[in-house]
């Protein structure tokens, strides 16, 4: 039995929404494809044989909708006008992305602390929050590319129910992985007296508390609230700094409080936003995810890539802390080595604005290539964009090399103007010698980010695990071995050296699939 008239004209504006004019009953029926409906659907629902009878009943609405989106093709002329002003957006939006790393060095240098660090505290407390940290940032680091990734693909696809369940369940398997790891740590340490209880509970508290705020702000990455985000790291900071300077709750324990409040409103608005969802949606494909199988294999590749890539983040750091003789532990926080990463951390976060830019970029110019060259313009095709791609590489690498003398010569400089025992730490060997060395390998890694994003942009999801892991195995043996021949602070040799790889790997593949864009653009849809 065929719906009422009012269900049809319902799905034929559904269907043509943001699209042009059809033209015939098989462009309708290509669109009720597109929008996921089958067979089957138009026997159950509407009461046709198929698609194609479907499509024959929904041409008699073509002239009741009043417009349809016109279908330009000189749409780039207008988009090149405004070149400066789009990639400086852009900029700001990706910039966004890796803006609360930098307030968090930027306070804890100015403040001698924030949300999650402090130099004004023992070694071993800071060590015990060093551990909690970067436990938090391997183990969240795969679910948060997953509900990233996953959650976003279904959001610009308008499947909001189904962008609701898939982070809805990641985020509960995460919560519950959180908990056991936690349990399992808690018998450990009882059992084998690893730590001290004091140092092993500190650590505890803020692996558990960072591992669900970075969870959770993946959900803020996922509708891409970069702006909210960076409030949030704000709001923390002037919590920090109200329990400790005000209400003189000491460090860390102010620290742990205001992770437990920034938990509860992130928490709260995430969860109001992934809820409000369920009323957005529209004529969508359904509400059911896909198989478990299934949906296993499509989101693996994100918790391997994410795994592997904070876990390059933290490893040197790991390798260095340990190779220092004498040490109560066997992992002992090292202030000079740290201190280095965190001023090559900067250029880092400057660096990051630029695979906005460059992801943008791509797209636009992909899409309007398609709709202007014919089919048998492919090598004009490839070659147009793949201009693009070596042109803002250098662009790239001129940028970085701007990027790293400012922030070479605005902390030398601010050094010898502010009285801050940390910033004439800079200038010192060997923190000075570790940010040379860390910049160069940050860079190469961002310049790797970007690589990637092309690969996920087409669909190739599971080559940048590859890359990322070797890069964490260069990452560890070959740190391990220079900073036991040399000294802690050769550990940096491991970052720089799994970045080449990670770098030369990525940028070899993307080389290559760019000289063969046809086939991978035809290929990834």
């Amino acid at each position: 039995m065929i719906k009422d008239e009012k269900s049809l004209k319902e799905l034929y504006f559904k269907i043509t929404e943001d699209k042009g004019k059809p033209i015939d009953h098989y462009e309708v029926t290509a669109l009720l494809e597109t929008n996921g409906l089958r067979d089957v659907d138009a026997k159950e629902i509407y009461g046709v044989e198929n698609l194609f009878e479907l499509g024959k009943i929904l041409m008699k609405y073509v002239n009741e909708k009043k417009s349809y989106k016109e279908k330009k093709i000189e749409i780039e002329e207008e988009f090149e006008h405004n070149t400066l002003k789009r990639y400086f957006k852009n900029y700001i939006r990706g910039l966004a992305f890796a803006l609360p790393m930098l307030v968090q060095i930027l306070a804890t240098v100015v403040l001698g602390y924030a949300i999650w660090s402090s130099l004004e505290l023992t070694l071993e407390k800071a060590t015990a929050i060093a551990i909690g940290t970067l436990s938090a940032l391997v183990v969240a680091g795969g679910p948060a590319q997953a509900i990233g990734r996953k959650g976003l693909f279904y959001l610009k696809f308008k499947e909001f129910i189904l962008a609701r369940n898939v982070t809805v369940l990641i985020y509960s398997l995460s919560f519950i992985l959180i908990i056991a790891i936690s349990l399992l740590a808690i018998v450990a340490n009882y059992f084998f007296n690893i730590f001290p209880d004091s140092f092993f509970y500190t650590a505890l508290i803020f692996f558990i508390e960072l591992s669900i705020f970075f969870l959770t702000l993946s959900i803020f990455y996922m509708f891409e609230s970069y702006g909210l985000i960076v409030f949030i790291t704000f709001l923390g900071l002037i919590f920090v700094y109200i329990l400790y300077r005000i209400i003189k709750i000491p460090l860390p324990k102010s620290q742990e409080i205001a992770l437990l409040f920034l938990n509860i409103v992130t928490i709260i608005i995430g969860g109001i936003k992934v809820y409000r969802l369920r009323y957005k949606n529209i004529l969508a494909e359904g509400d059911i995810l896909p198989r478990p199988s299934a949906l296993f294999y499509s989101l693996y590749p994100y918790f391997l890539y994410g795994f592997f890539y904070f876990c390059f983040q933290v490893i040197d750091r790991i390798v260095a802390w340990s190779a220092t003789p004498g040490t109560p532990y066997v992992i002992w926080f090292n202030v000079p080595y740290e201190l280095g990463l965190d001023w090559a951390l900067i250029v880092l976060v400057f660096m990051m604005g630029l695979t906005e830019i460059s992801i943008v970029e791509f797209i636009h110019k992909i899409n309007e290539k398609v709709k202007k060259l014919s089919y048998n313009e492919v090598e004009k095709f490839n070659n147009y964009v793949y201009n693009f791609y070596k042109k803002f590489n250098t662009g790239f690498f001129m940028f970085s090399i701007l990027v790293f003398t400012l922030t070479f010569l605005v902390v030398v400089g601010a050094s010898k103007i502010i009285n801050n025992e940390f910033l004439k730490v800079f200038v010192r060997s060997p923190t000075i010698y570790i940010f040379f060395v860390a910049s160069v390998a940050y860079i190469l890694l961002v310049n790797a980010l970007m690589n990637i994003l092309f690969m996920f942009a087409l669909s190739r999801h599971r080559v940048p695990v590859r890359f990322i892991q070797y890069a964490v195995l260069a990452d560890i043996i070959i740190g391990m071995i220079f900073s036991r021949a040399f000294g802690y602070p050769y550990a940096v040799i491991g970052l720089l050296s799994g970045a080449i790889i990670f770098w030369y790997g990525t940028y070899n593949y993307t080389n290559n699939l760019f000289k063969n864009l046809d086939y991978y653009y035809y290929s990834a849809y």
